[in-house]
């Protein structure tokens, strides 16, 4: 009898010492770093050369270019740096507050299950970097954000991709983008109104404006010419196409897909005018649905406006001030230099900035009120 006790009680205790193994062991591993200690410790942020962003419906790939940063969906058209540096920094900054092993029900909790095509309901999103080698350099599933009310503080919780350790870090990436056009540089141009001389319209006739709009001297309000007898111009309205490239702004894009003549093909337009004698001309086009579209080309005009804009009258002073201001400004794009950026794009934009590109000189003037209209 004590020697079928004695064989129980070595049994249980090794059971015991089995289980005891297996803690310590999980312990290791998922008590590998520490607390506080950053999940990327050496993440070579200069050495990213493609970064990947991917959910259950969307995957943008962004490629750095001999010159800027590029999306590779939309025939590397320039990605926004700005956002994606800060999500580099960010993911090399990360913070570990704790960690434990991700049990199949745990990850599907958190929303940490590897994002496919095949399961839609899959909410995680995944961040690959990669150096010009292809080399792997950082890839996390990035699931639930933990809400900062909950009493326990915010945080994001995450998992690298080849291991089920689940790190709740000092991130957030509940608004990380998967499309590609979320990824697009957006701003197309930005020209201050006041560098704008004159705006003329074109619509089939290469040669004869269907409305013109200038400025009487650089500072002064624009004003149309000429005026149909009995209406006046809407001077917002004026102001609302001057205002058009300031900035201009994209919501995509796609390469021109064939070489066609624009400025000669009568095609409406709107030719901008600048003082420093660049001349922009924007060719919109609206498929009568939902597709609203701007072509843009860039050039040197024959004859170059007054560059400063100051009259011979103008103070010594104020001149020698806008020399200044103008010296200790960012030098502006050339001509060619802008053609060569935005001539190869059509650019889809917005109903609201489409509808600033005025093509009807009707939407410019308004009524005289006659003596009495108006009134009970």
């Amino acid at each position: 009898m004590k020697g079928k006790t004695f064989l129980m009680l070595l049994v249980a205790t090794g059971v015991l010492l089995a289980l005891w193994l297996f803690r310590s062991g999980e312990e290791k591993t998922t008590g590998a770093v520490k607390m506080g200690e950053k999940l990327f410790i050496d993440l070579p942020v200069n050495a990213v050369a493609r970064v990947t962003l991917a959910d259950a419906e969307n995957t943008v790939t962004l490629v750095k270019g001999d010159e800027v940063w590029q999306v590779d969906a939309r025939s590397g058209y320039p990605a926004d740096f700005d956002e994606l540096r800060a999500l580099v920094v960010k993911l090399s900054r990360l913070k570990i507050g704790r960690s434990f092993s991700g049990s199949p029900e745990s990850l599907k909790r958190l929303s940490l299950l590897t994002p496919s095509a095949s399961d839609a309901s899959a909410e995680s999103k995944r961040i690959t970097l990669k150096d010009a080698s292809g080399k792997i350099l950082a890839d996390v599933i990035v699931g639930q954000s933990r809400d900062a009310d909950s009493g326990e503080g915010g945080g994001q919780y995450l998992k690298k991709a080849d291991a089920d350790t689940v790190f709740l870090v000092d991130g957030d990436f509940r608004f990380l983008k998967t499309a590609p056009a979320q990824w697009l540089k957006k701003e197309i141009l930005n020209i201050d109104p006041v560098e704008v001389a004159s705006v003329t319209c074109y619509a089939g006739d290469p040669q004869t404006p269907v409305y013109a709009l200038s400025r009487p001297e650089k500072g002064k309000k624009p004003q149309m010419t000429p005026i149909p007898a009995e209406r006046i111009a809407d001077s917002a309205k004026i102001d609302q196409v001057f205002d058009a490239l300031a900035p201009l702004t994209l919501d995509d894009v796609r390469a021109v897909d064939d070489d066609s003549p624009l400025a000669d093909s009568g095609r409406t337009r709107l030719v901008y005018q600048l003082y420093d004698g660049r001349k922009i001309t924007i060719f919109p086009e609206f498929d009568g649905k939902e597709s609203r579209t701007l072509r843009i080309i860039a050039e040197d005009s024959d004859a170059k406006t007054q560059a400063d804009g100051a009259s011979e009258s103008q103070p010594v002073e104020e001149k020698a001030q806008a020399g200044a201001e103008q010296a200790a400004a960012p030098a502006a794009k050339t001509a060619q230099q802008l053609n060569e950026a935005l001539h190869p794009w059509v650019f889809k934009v917005k109903k609201w900035l489409f509808d600033s590109i005025i093509t009807q000189p009707e939407v410019l003037l308004e009524e005289v009120k006659k003596e009495g209209e108006g009134t009970s």
